[in-house]
């Protein structure tokens, strides 16, 4: 009898301890899950650009997740940096693989992403291509837009087409006013910055030429933290900077010396 009540209670101990471990792993697993969504940069509540390319071409796809639509460019260029900086619009992820076939459905080019995921060159998380693949299901052929951009389009053709096209519904909507200085010696950048957020869908007001350059650069806002300010911070990586109730515009971008050489525009 007394064998026996060992052998019961070393049964019950050890039921205990797996049910720990599996509560401990479960703990875990979940954790690691939602860092993993926190890390991803897709959002299914807001506009994502991503660019895909392989050895020869390289293509621009927009998602609109609010209003289920695609927007796909076909560029001349193989480089996502000079993708962004020819269509000015920021190109938040980036998938490449010499085996991408840039001309299938755009369901089946992201379920073949998924399935060869570690083969690809990315900077997004397997959860970003599995979100991204559930959204572009849900899409109807109707509302996928293909604009082949050429070489021999000029500046204001590829923005009117990039403006109608790409541009951020929530912040069109919000529809906050944007003042910008170039506070550096580099000439037009400024003017480069605001056709970016232009074609983003902002409200550029001002553009400006600071009399003394600045060392840092900033996003300075006045009122709440609105999309538009965090928008502009993703997007440019700069400081950002509760202002009085007194500027000219709801927000004032000043563009600085640390940020001359390596801006996304």
């Amino acid at each position: 009898m007394k064998k026996k009540k060992e052998q019961v209670s070393n049964a019950k101990i050890a039921i205990v301890f797996f049910i720990f471990l599996a509560f401990f792993v479960g703990i875990s697993l979940t954790l690691k899950l939602v860092s993993v969504v926190r890390e991803g940069k897709f959002d299914d509540g807001r506009r994502f650009t991503l660019s895909l390319s392989n050895s020869k071409n390289l293509d621009v796809m927009s998602f609109s997740p609010p209003t289920k639509d695609i927007v796909i460019f076909k560029l001349p260029v193989v480089s996502p940096n000079e993708a962004g900086k020819l269509l000015e619009i920021p190109i938040e992820g980036s998938i490449a693989s010499n085996s991408l076939d840039l001309d299938q459905k755009a369901d089946s080019l992201f379920l073949k992403s998924v399935l060869n995921y570690k083969d690809l060159k990315t900077n997004l998380t397997l959860i970003d291509l599995l979100r991204i693949f559930a959204f572009v299901r849900t899409v109807p052929d109707s509302n996928i837009i293909v604009k082949e951009i050429t070489a021999d389009l000029d500046t204001m053709q590829i923005d009117r087409i990039v403006g109608r096209l790409a541009s951020d519904d929530l912040l069109e909507k919000e529809g906050k006013t944007i003042q910008i200085i170039n506070g550096t010696n580099v000439g037009g950048l400024g003017n480069r910055l605001a056709r970016l957020i232009t074609n983003m869908g902002g409200n550029v007001i001002i553009v400006a030429t600071e009399n003394s350059p600045k060392k840092i650069s900033i996003i300075s806002y006045i009122d709440e933290k609105s999309y538009t300010v965090e928008k502009l911070n993703k997007v440019l990586g700069y400081e950002l900077v509760l202002e009085a109730d007194n500027a000219i515009a709801d927000i004032t971008i000043t563009i600085g010396e640390d940020k001359a050489v390596s801006s996304p525009f």
